[in-house]
């Protein structure tokens, strides 16, 4: 079977996007072949996942739902990067149907197990001219540490490993947090490549879990340039800004991860020295991701970009 996509990516996350209606032979179909068609010997078109819009009719330009495939095979919660890169195909399909269709304000998509609700900020109209908005996302609310009912348990193990790897240091500062996914982060004073490289596959296997996304993070200066950049894009300055790693649950290393920027916020709000309601920011190697909540009470918003590289098509 020939299947058309795109590859699209936000902050070089990246991803296989399709759209065909649902079909659940032609979807298990694609999620065996998903590691053939993510890897990047050369051999298959790269990528760290694959998304699919499933819709009711070929022609439809608005999906019932968005399917989230790791490069693995198996399928994700939710993917924040994976949601602004969806948004935006769904956007761009509104620009290119004739006669012209009024393009949406935002967004209501179905996800494995919940919901996500999508907003594009910026002059969407001037953005028809080629240049696209950023997406803010939704991404529900968190779960932090004693909330989640095996901490103590996720605790012991990180103790465990700590003292296995010599590294007391992870245990001066992290956090267990749920949004859809889950995720631990270790707060730092040194990060590197390097170091989520070490650390993210000893955390994969646990009698806790099967598998988890693994951040380290670390405070960085803000810059006069980066409040300019951030009133420009979101209409407020950022005050406050942080460099991360991530490892990501089925994927391994990679570019950015837009839950884990929510998962990376909410532990840095737990600690209450920080205003929710105030964007900041998250640096991760492939880009930057702005993070607030108006209060805890609320689902965490993200903002960030998403860019198509090129289409195709490819035989499952």
């Amino acid at each position: 079977m020939e299947l058309e996509f795109e590859k699209w990516h936000g902050n070089k996350n990246d991803f296989i996007l399709t759209w065909f209606p649902h079909d659940q032979v032609t979807f298990e179909a694609l999620r065996r072949q998903a590691p053939v068609l993510c890897t990047r010997d050369g051999s298959g078109i790269g990528a760290d996942g694959i998304l699919v819009l499933h819709t009711k009719t070929s022609r439809d330009i608005l999906p019932f739902q968005l399917s989230i495939i790791n490069s693995d095979g198996s399928l994700a919660e939710t993917c924040g990067n994976g949601i602004r890169c969806a948004a935006l195909s769904i956007l761009s399909k509104h620009w290119a149907q004739t006669p012209k269709v009024e393009e949406p304000e935002g967004l209501d998509l179905a996800l494995k197990s919940s919901r996500a609700s999508v907003r594009y900020i910026g002059n969407v109209k001037e953005s028809a001219r080629g240049h696209l908005p950023l997406v803010a996302v939704e991404m529900g609310k968190a779960l932090i540490n004693q909330e989640n009912p095996d901490f103590d348990q996720a605790s012991s193990l990180v103790k465990k490993i700590s003292q296995e790897l010599s590294m007391p240091q992870l245990l001066q500062d992290w956090s267990l947090v749920s949004l859809s996914n889950r995720h631990l982060v270790f707060s730092l004073d040194e990060v590197s490549p390097e170091l989520i490289r070490k650390l993210g596959p000893i955390f994969q296997t646990s009698e806790l879990w099967d598998g988890i996304n693994v951040h380290i993070i670390r405070s960085k200066a803000v810059s006069d340039s980066d409040r300019r950049q951030s009133a420009q894009a979101l209409g407020q300055a950022i005050d406050e800004l942080y460099e991360a790693y991530v490892w990501e649950r089925g994927a391994g290393e990679t570019q950015a991860c837009g839950s884990g920027a929510c998962a990376i916020a909410a532990s840095i709000w737990e600690s209450g020295m920080t205003d929710r309601s105030a964007w900041l920011g998250v640096d991760m190697p492939g880009g930057r991701l702005f993070i607030k909540q108006a209060s805890r009470d609320d689902q965490i918003t993200m903002a960030g970009p998403a860019k198509l590289a090129f289409q195709g098509k490819v035989t499952i």
